[in-house]
């Protein structure tokens, strides 16, 4: 067996590279490992494509060391290289860490690279994102198009700003989006039905693997990481005085509940979103122009790594 640490040095609001390679060290693993440091997006996909190709027989626990973005890269990696003997883990040191959430397992215990190390491994779900032109993505978490992926596109502008966390970048941004993203015409099939015609713009629509995204929003509550199936989530477009409402409700997990006026909810394995042009799809917050995307849940498609207890 094999440890493999990517680190993502632009993550969060400071370089912690080198404090996580003396952490790693002190470690004292036994098994080998290595520790890559990546320098641009897109990054983290090549070196964990090319480890694992570079170690074929050999088991790696692979931790990806970064947001959301630099785990949903590194799962892309594992997914490209065609391996299996392989396990991925977040360690959460990014503006967001919305993945973590969907484990009922309190973030700092991620961080904890020595319950990491010997954490127990087990299987999840995850969403195939391909467009009508080629293009392809995986996502471990939550796909979007629409307002929301207006959202995340200017969320990376602002968590630049001093100061502002991933949180706060993404309520800044989804003030100045209010002003002119609200009104989308999607359709959207769910296991090959249209169940939203296009013709009523929508806010957004989601398909969620996992529970939480934006920093902290509990855009799909219902979601479970291993049980075979993926969530719909759409919601349409409604007057800003409602939707000022509409984010609290939906901060909270409680829209679908609470707004059936406007929100369609379905459960599915395969989900297709349309437009008469290409679409901005968000994926794990990449945002990745597409046309018609179809996204496809694949169950128990890849290990992932849960803290050990705590003794």
């Amino acid at each position: 067996m094999r440890h493999l640490f990517i680190v993502n040095p632009a993550a969060g609001r400071k370089d912690r590279s080198e404090s996580l390679r003396s952490t790693v060290e002190s470690l004292l693993l036994t098994d080998p490992y290595d520790f890559l440091v990546t320098e641009a997006p897109g990054d983290a996909t090549a070196k964990t494509r090319d480890y694992l190709r570079a170690h074929p027989g050999e088991f790696v626990r692979i931790y990806a060391c970064g947001g959301d973005g630099t785990l949903c890269e590194t799962a892309n990696g594992v997914w490209e290289s065609g391996s299996t003997e392989c396990a991925v883990g977040v360690v959460p040191i990014g503006s967001g860490n919305d993945f973590a959430k969907s484990f009922d397992v309190p973030a700092d215990r991620f961080c904890n690279l020595r319950e990491l190390t010997r954490g127990d491994i087990t299987p999840i779900d995850l969403l195939h994102v391909k467009s009508g032109d080629g293009v392809e993505r995986i996502s471990l978490n939550i796909v979007s198009a629409g307002f929301d992926a207006a959202v995340c596109k200017g969320q990376e502008k602002y968590k630049k700003l001093p100061l502002v966390n991933g949180s706060a970048a993404y309520n800044i941004s989804l003030a100045q989006c209010l002003i002119s993203k609200t009104k989308n015409r999607l359709r959207v099939l769910v296991d090959g039905e249209e169940i939203i015609d296009g013709k009523k713009p929508l806010l957004f629509a989601i398909a969620a693997n996992g529970r939480y995204y934006g920093g902290g929003f509990k855009a799909s509550p219902y979601s479970d990481l291993s049980d075979g199936l993926l969530d719909c989530v759409a919601i349409e477009t409604v007057p800003r005085l409602r939707f000022v409402r509409l984010v609290g409700k939906f901060r909270a997990g409680r829209h679908i509940e609470e707004m059936q006026d406007v929100v369609t909810y379905r459960r599915c394995r395969s989900m297709q979103i349309c437009a008469e042009g290409p679409i901005d799809m968000n994926v794990d917050g990449e945002i990745v122009p597409m046309r018609d995307p179809t996204i496809e849940l694949v169950p128990s498609a890849i290990k992932v790594i849960v803290p050990a207890s705590a003794e």
